[in-house]
């Protein structure tokens, strides 16, 4: 791999301080431009303006606009079916983007409908809350779509980010299964198995084929989007006579029986179209240990998510890795039962085990590293946490502006508990419209990028959406709920009236 540059102590300081400032710096102008027309009014204009009714339909110019972000984002999702590799990625990745702030732009359209859709449980489960509930939300559809969009923002951009991952490393896993033609498996020490562990294998009586497993890695030097860039991949070396018999990438083109000697490798099909080379052309690599080669391609093959980008012959990798020896020896037996035959032959090496094969012996890790990891928790982490502040200072900030329709309830006769219900239900509302409508931006470009890479649909485990969930809940809960049980929201639905 190649060394990490170092990090001065003192650059996430000075980076956040900077950001700091250089947000401060333009949120001030773009106050100041707000408060304007504000400012300039007269106190009587001030008064009327503030007891006048909420406008009941957005602007032309804000509608189509959404509607034509919301078109685009739709549009680079199909465009992203057609793609593959990190084009997909980029039409996946604008298309979440025109999607989000379409429904930012649409968002007291889309509260309509979910007012639609959810006012009739709320009023049925709630009573006179839950028809007040609804009948709240249904007269102030941009109040409800300024609270949704925050929610909508941090599920979608969590659910992308974290379901992109889980479907590559699904898929992978699936390949590999599916891949995987060997029954048995041999594994030894840390370093490697003997010599002779793979002849006295296949000499074993019941054995029908047995293909030694060497791992590394290869370095590739191409271009992505224009600039040129290093990615490190893990490869499997393989002995070819042997391959069908124990493990099926499903070629596409070529014989891998071709892969032999110290010049030929197997490419994945994907990988193959975004290089531009095909049955007979060359690609250069590098070695795990640095060294510069030229490999000529005799096969392309489709399972690359499980098995690798690429495949090579297994002595064109021993005299570049520090132990030559292979990890594993792949086993498949003619009837189903050479595990007895297999260890009496093994008897020789000790630490030699013999057990049943699974699809992590095959399979290969996705080309990211702790340091890739850890950047993306530390993204999801941070713009994730910045989003539910913004959903809990958004509903706060609603919630205040409401106390003087709360007041107006509890003097037409309504009771501490009714209110407060009502505001309950209120949120829930918010928090299942904009988790569900944040669900369906994420799943279009994720569907897309599924289709185009993996060739399935998205997923994420259930756990982690159900802590996203949970999150999102208890966010709204504490924006919404928070200022009507303490300060001075404590004289509308507190103990005091």
């Amino acid at each position: 791999d190649p060394l990490p540059l170092p990090v001065p102590v003192w650059l996430p300081f000075a980076a956040s301080a900077a950001a700091a400032v250089l947000v401060a710096l333009a949120a001030r102008p773009v106050a100041v431009l707000a408060a304007r027309g504000v400012t300039g009014l007269r106190p009587a204009a001030a008064l009327g303006a503030a007891r006048a009714p909420e406008p009941g339909e957005p602007g032309r110019v804000r509608t189509v606009a959404g509607a034509v972000l919301a078109m685009g984002g739709v549009s680079a999702a199909g465009a992203a079916t057609a793609q593959g590799g990190q084009a997909a990625a980029v039409a996946a990745s604008g298309a979440a983007t025109s999607l989000i702030i379409a429904v930012a732009l649409l968002g007291p359209w889309i509260a309509r409908v979910a007012t639609r859709v959810l006012g009739t449980p709320v009023r049925r489960a709630g009573g006179v809350s839950g028809f007040l509930a609804a009948r709240s939300a249904a007269a102030h559809h941009r109040r409800l779509g300024a609270a949704i969009t925050p929610i909508v923002l941090v599920v979608a951009f969590v659910c992308v980010q974290l379901a992109a991952g889980s479907t590559l490393e699904r898929a992978a896993g699936r390949q590999a299964a599916a891949a995987l033609r060997a029954d048995l498996v041999v594994t030894g020490p840390a370093a490697g198995l003997p010599a002779g562990a793979a002849r006295a294998v296949r000499e074993a009586p019941g054995v029908k084929a047995a293909t030694g497993v060497l791992r590394s890695g290869v370095v590739l030097a191409h271009r992505e989007m224009g600039d040129p860039k290093l990615d490190r991949f893990p490869v499997l070396g393989v002995t070819a006579d042997q391959l069908s018999g124990t493990l099926d990438p499903r070629v596409t083109a070529g014989d891998p029986a071709d892969l032999t000697g110290r010049g030929t490798v197997a490419v994945g099909e994907d990988r193959a179209s975004d290089l531009g080379v095909g049955i007979g052309d060359s690609v250069e690599l590098r070695l795990g240990d640095g060294t510069e080669v030229r490999l000529r391609v005799v096969a392309l093959y489709e399972r690359a998510l499980g098995l690798g980008e690429f495949m090579l012959p297994r002595e064109a990798l021993a005299g570049h890795v520090s132990v030559p020896r292979d990890q594993r020896i792949l086993v498949r037996s003619a009837d189903g039962g050479a595990a007895p035959a297999v260890r009496r032959a093994l008897a020789a090496y000790p630490g030699v085990r013999v057990r049943p094969a699974t699809a992590d012996d095959v399979r290969i890790a996705p080309p990211s590293s702790n340091q890739d990891d850890a950047m993306v928790v530390i993204g999801v982490g941070v713009i994730g946490g910045f989003a539910l502040l913004a959903v809990v200072s958004t509903l706060s900030l609603i919630t205040v502006g409401r106390r003087p329709e709360f007041r107006l309830l509890r003097t037409v006769g309504a009771g501490r508990r009714q209110v407060r219900r009502m505001l309950v239900l209120e949120t829930g509302l918010v928090a299942v419209a904009g988790l569900v409508i944040g669900t369906l931006v994420a799943a279009v470009p994720l569907l897309a990028f599924a289709l185009s890479v993996t060739g399935s649909v998205p997923y994420l485990p259930p756990a982690r959406y159900g802590m996203l969930a949970l999150a999102v809940t208890v966010a709204a809960g504490a924006g919404a709920l928070g200022p009507g049980w303490s300060g001075g929201g404590r004289s509308v639905l507190g103990r005091r009236t």
